[in-house]
């Protein structure tokens, strides 16, 4: 025998639809960080020379890191240079997309005191963004190893310089 209960389906209850302080202490400190490049750029439209630390990969062993270029290409992007960007990294404009959905995402989640779509944990997404990452990376890595750039810049960095 069974037994079927006839109770109306449950609303959740409003407290597990919102966020626990420490979410909330965690979204907004995303925002600050997401903000973080919108203030570059605009110190940069004004006309501030932002100095960033450069690559610690690159001046270490002399192999520039995957994200080698990004900044630059952003600030090409915020000055409309389009050809610089390819020059300086492919991947930006796709980068770009991401941090505006992140952005939007976070701060939809503050406004209205709820979480929204956990986009952003799917496997596959990540798995593919490091496919691309790398493999554009390799590539790039390749034509600085047949143009003789890699040979030299490992030379000079400070492991090549210990050796």
């Amino acid at each position: 025998m069974v037994l079927v209960s006839h109770q109306p389906d449950r609303q959740p209850d409003r407290k597990q639809l919102t966020f626990s302080k420490r979410s909330l202490r965690l979204r907004w400190g995303l925002l600050g960080l997401l903000i973080a490049p919108t203030l570059l750029v605009i110190l940069h439209w004004l006309g501030y020379e932002v100095k960033l630390w450069g690559c610690p990969l690159k001046a270490l062993v002399g192999i520039p890191c995957p994200t080698w270029g990004m900044t630059r290409s952003m600030l090409a992007i915020a000055d409309g240079h389009w050809s610089a960007v390819a020059r300086y990294h492919l991947l930006a404009p796709l980068a770009i997309a991401i941090w505006g959905l992140g952005l939007l995402q976070v701060s939809l989640e503050l406004f209205t005191q709820r979480p929204w779509s956990h986009w952003w944990q799917q496997r596959g997404l990540w798995l593919s963004g490091l496919i691309l990452i790398f493999g554009y990376h390799s590539f790039r890595l390749y034509h600085l190893w047949n143009s003789g750039m890699l040979a030299i810049q490992m030379q000079e960095s400070l492991l090549g310089q210990l050796l």
